[in-house]
């Protein structure tokens, strides 16, 4: 066959081509077309489809079909999607026979309200819908071959959160191809912002034609939240309708709090700080868990938390089995965390098993150490009506000095009647603090823990085998049952603090006889005592929203007495050595200070200390009878003794730097003043 044959066949043909095209175009009637779609769309879905101008058909080697202004509506008329423009890129050959093959579809400017959408119940089934046959008014019929599916300046809005408040989702762009034209994953490409926060997201997913058949589809998903990397590999089964989820997960970011607040609508209290975890992400009728999580959040100079274990219900954060542990210079991390104030101490080390329990948490086989303290057994913490901690702990040593409360500033009405710190520290040589008592901090929240501990030193005191009930309720503190040992001795008693009143009242009653002095001394450091025994009797109230105050208000009385007691020899400033010094001159300088017996018996009433014959020392060398009294309100004191010999000394001045002086004449004596001291009788 000539060419020039061959030519004009291939002419005539596409001349035929072409009249075939425009007498199909000619024919189509977009207005049936219309109707068509909103009648499937409303069979398939029940959503109303409507259109606000025409769709329109550009010819050409690359057909278009554009509509501009469609919206669909809910059953009650609710907005759930409308676009300004859609263009679509049709196939040309089977335009010929009257029929839409859609290879390209852009969407420009969607907005899209989705819950107005129902999605099917689980085990339902997905939505049909069936656009390849043309109805007999001569609408097209309908099939689709995207290439690309690309999507321009949209507009996503969510309620979210408790108060359901509306987020906006803005899409920049999107793009979504399939793989190959045969079928297979389809790849996704979009960039905008969550609210505020920007996003990007890339990955593969399976094809729309296996995710409506219920089939398990392979997913892998990539995504940049405001500097946030989330991965996600997995699969996805049956969407519509049992809809299970396996993904791989993992996760790290700068700020733990932006992808809470990302994920719960709701704004996290406290940053908790970089994150990096790794779980399995699980989805079932049942809503979101997590296995296999293996998470590490935060810095240590806040709080460093690890983490391992499930989570059965991400959506209501219950069902929590982890196995954590924690880091943290102090415990103010721990406090933001738990949003309850707690004592200001560190640093802190713990590794425990963390669950869920009926409104609030529980740590079980606690192993920790807080500062020079250590903690064993398990603490729970409910959080309604007020946060309430309750559980037994025992420690091998604390040390209660390691721990301070922080102060309050909320105006409560202690604060207001407490005085006012001075704006320049005044150095008057007063010791006790006027720093506001945490009674706020004590109302905040509610305790019952039972608490022992082998070694317990309070000041220079060392205690072992201690045990108390601690109880806290409104305000009103307790530890009760409070007993230890002190070598063969024992001591015992109770302590109350009443923070509900207007001005804070508190009291304290402690026993004890055959007390080990030798043993009064903290481990590691060098006894005071190096030997003797003793009984004390305290028993005391007073009121007040500072230290100061309190002790200016003092009532009771305090007794301790001590036998064949041998004081190690202290540093030459030592007040104590200089008191005995003067005591009993004669004392070797080599040699502990040996005391027959001591006797310190005072009455108090209104923060003033009497002690009217109510302090003794003996020695083999001397006796010595101390009068006087102590004004715990202007923190002064004023003490004569009267020494066997004719002797007089003297000790004067402040709490914070008395002084020691001998001062001439005689006074009367007494020859055995422990017995004098001892038999005198406390009236208060």
């Amino acid at each position: 066959m000539r060419l020039s044959t061959v030519l004009k066949i291939a002419a005539a043909a596409i001349l035929a081509m072409v009249v075939g095209l425009i007498a199909a175009a000619k024919s189509i009637d977009t207005e049936r077309y219309k109707h068509l779609l909103a009648d499937r769309v409303k069979a398939a879905t029940g959503l109303a489809l409507t259109f606000d101008g025409p769709i329109k058909l550009k010819l050409g080697t690359s057909p278009q079909v554009s509509v501009t202004g469609l919206a669909l509506q809910g059953a009650k008329g609710q907005m759930i999607l409308s676009v300004d423009r859609i263009e679509a890129q049709v196939a040309l050959m089977p335009l010929i026979f009257r029929t839409f093959q859609v290879d390209r579809l852009i969407l420009i400017r969607p907005k899209l309200r989705p819950e107005g959408l129902t999605l099917p119940a689980p085990g339902g089934k997905a939505p049909t819908l069936n656009l390849g046959q043309s109805d007999e008014s001569g609408a097209p019929s309908t099939s689709f071959s995207l290439s690309e599916l690309r999507i321009e300046d949209a507009t996503i809005t969510v309620r979210r959160g408790a108060k359901a408040e509306e987020t906006q989702i803005l899409l920049s762009r999107a793009r979504v191809e399939p793989e190959s034209s045969g079928g297979g994953s389809v790849s996704i490409k979009a960039e905008g912002r969550f609210g505020t926060t920007p996003f990007d997201v890339g990955g593969l997913v399976a094809a729309p034609a296996a995710l409506l058949a219920g089939k398990s589809s392979q997913v892998q998903i990539k995504a940049n939240v405001n500097g946030a990397a989330v991965v996600g590999r997995g699969s996805v089964t049956d969407p519509f309708g049992t809809r299970t989820v396996e993904l791989d997960l993992h996760a790290q970011g700068d700020e733990l709090t932006e992808l809470l607040t990302l994920i719960t609508g709701e704004k996290q209290p406290t940053a908790l700080g970089p994150y990096k975890l790794a779980g399995k992400l699980n989805e079932t009728v049942g809503g979101l868990s997590l296995s296999g999580l293996d998470a590490i959040v935060g810095k240590r100079d806040s709080l460093l938390l690890t983490a391992k274990g499930t989570v059965k219900s991400l959506n209501t954060a219950s069902g929590l089995d982890l196995v954590v542990t924690a880091e943290a210079d102090t415990l103010s991390g721990v406090a933001r965390l738990m949003a309850v104030e707690l004592p200001i101490a560190g640093p802190l080390k713990l590794s425990a098993r963390f669950n869920d329990i009926e409104g609030g948490w529980r740590l079980t086989g606690i192993k920790s150490s807080l500062g020079r303290s250590d903690f064993a057994g398990e603490l729970a913490l409910v959080k309604a009506p007020r946060p309430r901690f309750f559980g037994r702990l025992s420690s091998t040593t604390l040390v209660p000095a390691d721990f301070s409360w922080p102060t309050s500033g909320r105006g409560s009405e202690q604060a207001r009647s407490a005085p006012l710190l001075p704006a320049i520290v005044v150095a008057d040589g007063r010791i006790l603090s006027l720093d506001p008592l945490p009674v706020e901090t004590l109302k905040s929240l509610d305790a019952d823990i039972t608490m022992t501990a082998q070694h317990l030193p309070i000041g220079a005191i060392a205690l072992t085998e201690a045990s108390a009930d601690i109880h806290l309720a409104a305000g009103k503190l307790a530890a009760e049952g409070f007993a230890a040992q002190i070598g063969n001795g024992r001591v015992q008693g109770e302590f109350r603090f009443d923070g509900t009143a207007r001005t804070p009242t508190f009291s304290v009653r402690l026993s004890g006889a055959g007390l080990d002095l030798a043993k009064l001394a903290a481990p590691g450091t060098a006894p005071r005592i190096a030997s003797g025994r003793g009984d004390l009797t305290v028993e005391l109230k007073g009121q007040g929203a500072s230290i100061r105050a309190l002790a200016g208000a003092l009532e009771g009385s305090v007794t301790v007495s001590m036998i064949e007691a041998a004081l190690a020899r202290p540093a030459e400033s030592d007040l104590p050595l200089k008191l005995l010094t003067h005591l009993d001159p004669a004392a070797p300088a080599a040699e502990p200070l040996r005391l027959h017996c001591a006797v310190l018996k005072a009455p108090i009433k209104a923060g003033l200390i009497s002690l009217d014959r109510g302090l003794a020392v003996e020695t083999a060398r001397s006796a010595s009878l101390g009068s006087g009294s102590i004004d715990l309100r202007t923190e002064t004191l004023d003490l004569v003794f009267s020494s066997k010999g004719g002797g007089t000394t003297r000790l004067r001045g402040t709490l914070g730097a008395p002084a020691v002086s001998t001062e001439t004449g005689r006074a009367s004596a007494d020859a055995t003043p422990c017995r004098t001291a001892q038999a005198r009788k406390i009236t208060r």
